[in-house]
């Protein structure tokens, strides 16, 4: 059956539910939509699967803010009724912000996403060098990969840093080499990672349609 629509929802997840994977908080909206009898497309093939998708995955231990999820249905139903049936199966730490509906040739693609990060010790933010990060033109790391050690350039993909309300503010845009990890921007701004105490939340994805 052909797809008549396309949802986009986009919610929080805060609380224990951070800790699951990306893959685990997937199948958890399988299940959610399968009980709330949501009329989800499913893919062809051998193995189909839920027309389901997330431009952007949330690290483990992260909370987000303002996540999106993409559904596409084989028949119309109001909006407020589906956003309803899905937010009855939703487990504690997941919340539905907002719903509408999208063109089905929209896709959603990510344009650049805001990080907070919150550090136990605040004395910390008096420290960062963000003057100095800012000024350089090319700002290279060492990432550890399954097949060994690999620099990273993550200077072009930092578009603003800034202290707000005793919070640390990192906007990163999509660069075709990707994106850096908040904790490694943190780590370049003179924070030792693994010995100073911090939390991070996702507060924006903003995307642009395709």
């Amino acid at each position: 059956m052909a797809i008549v629509e396309k949802i986009r929802i986009r919610f929080s997840k805060s609380g224990d539910i951070r800790f699951i994977s990306h893959n685990d908080l997937m199948r958890t909206i399988e299940r959610i939509i399968r009980r709330a009898n949501i009329p989800i497309a499913m893919s062809k093939g051998f193995n189909p699967h839920p027309k389901i998708s997330m431009p952007l995955a949330l690290g483990v231990g992260m909370s987000g803010e303002d996540e999106i999820l993409e559904l596409e249905l084989l028949h119309h139903e109001p909006l407020d009724l589906v956003a309803e049936r899905f937010r009855r199966q939703l487990p504690e730490g997941i919340r539905i912000v907002s719903a509408r509906q999208i063109p089905l040739s929209e896709r959603g693609a990510v344009d650049n996403v805001t990080y907070k990060i919150i550090f136990k010790n605040k004395d910390i933010l008096q420290t960062l060098k963000i003057e100095d990060f800012l000024t350089e033109h090319s700002i290279i790391i060492k990432r550890m990969k399954k097949e060994g050690q690999k620099s990273v350039e993550i200077r072009a993909s930092v578009q603003k840093i800034g202290r707000e309300n005793d919070a640390l503010f990192l906007t990163f845009r999509l660069t075709p080499d990707g994106m850096p990890r908040p904790e490694e921007v943190v780590s370049a701004l003179g924070v030792d990672i693994n010995n100073e105490l911090f939390e991070i939340i996702r507060t924006e994805v903003n995307i642009s349609s395709v």
